[in-house]
């Protein structure tokens, strides 16, 4: 069923790749219907498909809104690998906010449930880079190269033929290596990369790489070999591209040029980062071109322009750090947003739930809520070692009663026996209209003198009731025959069909030694998996 439900999600996305706008429009529909329906993997499934389309818009605070209601809704769930997923995207929120101790604590959380569900998919491979970038962001380098590494070697394993993973992995490991002042390893990583450098279409990448090889060879004394590589890296940037993910291997070959005293290269990357400054307005943009262009005044020796820049730079500095109290004061006021809507998302799902669950005459449990709950205390019992109690209730000569006295009376006996159910009800035993004039009870942890009473409770309160029923022998008053079995599960007795059939041969048993009566399978005698089971007379 969620593998159905997961993949409307996905289809949702697929259909409208290519226009945003409809594709939250319909997951928003999914969530909706999720709500409706009580269906919570759908909800966080379709929360999760919004924030990954609002990370491709640059919708930054949808992104971590989405993000932290998919995670609320799925972490109770067995959706592994989707959860997984959206704890990832909430990481990645989180970075995007700085606020990257919390994006490495989510990136974590998705590793670990990774690991424990041997989940091997590009989830993993995806969760590895991240946890390297925010170790390295906080300047724990050893930490970044070790997950690096693990995600080279899947990637190697798994991907094989994903080119621009394989290279975006090299190039970052090798730059770790680099900081920590190992050139060798470093230019034995991007050799053996080359190959994928060569193959990859995405230009930032393919520029990086050879920007990282330049520094190598810069810091190893090849001074040709460097020029080498920084020709063919400059010859793939361009001022239109994004060069913000570059910038770092960018300022560094442009320190490096500065010191050779090659002003020719040095302009060719002032020129880059004046035309970018120009079209990007993002304060981060603007700090890192500004910083190149007072590099470049200072090295030429023009005071005056680096002057204006450096002013400019400290402007830009205030900008950033009142950004940056504004950025965690939103993160903050998003996460509020989140709790509130998540505990009105869980409240309309619980109703939805209590509704769905629910049979329409009686409000006990419909059949499919009993197979539910069944299915949970088996579990339960068998983890904890209890017993599994069922109890079956079936009201004496109901037809005869509707033929008597209308099948709108009948229906006030129904309401009422299932009044008198709702009063037992409690967290280890609910009951359920099973159907017709049958009531069932299920339960779990109880001993079989507490299952008896509870029986004993309902029928004498039907009794007691003194409804009349003039076709009925036993008193000319409605009765119940009830049926009891109290097991421990077994190989023989793990299903909700094994342990309904116990209680049906005792209900069956009570109403052939004439009715009015309960009935407990005796299970201690080795009765409850034998065709002649035997049975305990309950008196009330």
């Amino acid at each position: 069923m969620n593998k159905k439900t997961i993949e409307r999600v996905e289809d949702a996305i697929a259909t409208y790749k290519q226009n945003p706008k409809k594709a939250i429009k319909a997951l928003k529909k999914l969530v909706k219907e999720g709500q409706e329906t009580g269906d919570v993997v759908l909800i966080g499934a379709a929360y999760r498909g919004i924030a990954y389309i609002c990370i491709q818009t640059g919708d930054h605070d949808a992104v971590l809104s989405n993000a932290l209601k998919a995670v609320a809704l799925l972490k109770d769930t067995d959706e592994y690998r989707l959860l997984a997923n959206a704890y990832n995207v909430l990481g990645y929120a989180y970075s995007d906010k700085e606020s990257f101790q919390m994006a490495l604590a989510n990136y974590d959380k998705a590793y670990r449930i990774l690991q424990k569900h041997r989940i091997y998919d590009n989830n993993r491979l995806y969760v590895l880079n991240n946890i390297a970038y925010s170790y390295t962001l906080m300047g724990d380098i050893e930490s970044a190269i070790r997950f690096l590494e693990e995600s080279l070697a899947f990637a190697h394993e798994k991907f094989p033929d994903n080119v621009s993973d394989l290279l975006m992995i090299s190039v970052n490991l090798a730059e770790k290596y680099v900081r920590l002042e190992e050139y060798e390893t470093a230019r034995e990583i991007l050799q053996s990369a080359a190959k994928w450098a060569e193959a990859a279409d995405f230009r930032p990448l393919a520029c990086d790489y050879h920007l990282r090889c330049a520094i190598v060879e810069y810091k190893t004394g090849n001074r040709a070999e460097g020029d080498r590589y920084t020709d063919r890296a400059l010859a793939v940037i361009d001022d239109t591209m994004d060069a913000y993910p570059l910038y770092e291997d960018i300022r560094e070959v442009s320190h490096i040029l500065i010191e050779n005293g090659d002003r020719e290269r040095v302009k060719r990357i002032f020129d880059l980062m004046t035309g970018y400054a120009e079209r990007n307005a993002d304060t981060m943009e603007q700090l890192c071109a500004c910083r190149m262009m007072a590099d470049y005044y200072r090295s030429i020796g023009d005071a005056e322009h680096a002057m204006d820049v450096y002013e400019r730079l400290d402007v830009l500095y205030d900008k950033r750090l009142s950004e940056l109290k504004a950025v965690q004061l939103n993160v903050h006021r998003k996460i509020q947003e989140a709790d509130m809507e998540i505990g009105k998302l869980n409240r309309e799902i619980r109703e939805s739930e209590a509704i769905a669950s629910r049979e329409p005459l009686t409000g006990l449990l419909n059949r499919t809520a009993l197979l539910r709950v069944s299915s949970e205390f088996i579990e339960i019992a068998a983890k904890k070692k209890e017993r599994v109690g069922a109890v079956f209730l079936d009201i004496d000569f109901f037809k005869e009663y509707n033929d008597t006295y209308g099948h709108t009376k009948g229906d006030e006996i129904i309401r009422e026996i299932a009044r008198v159910c709702r009063k037992e009800d409690r967290a280890n035993i609910r009951f359920a209209r099973y159907g017709g004039d049958e009531f069932f009870g299920i339960a779990h942890g109880l001993k079989d003198g507490e299952l008896a009473e509870i029986a004993k409770r309902i029928a004498a309160r039907i009794r007691n009731a003194d409804i009349p029923h003039e076709k009925n022998p036993n008193g000319h008053r409605v009765s119940l025959s009830v049926g009891m079995a109290n097991v421990p599960v077994t190989e023989r007795t793990n299903t909700i069909i094994d342990i309904a059939n116990y209680a049906d041969k005792a209900v069956y048993h009570a109403k052939n030694t004439g009715k009015s009566a309960i009935y407990m399978l005796d299970h201690s005698r080795g009765g409850a998996e034998e065709s002649n089971a035997a049975f305990i007379r309950i008196d009330f």
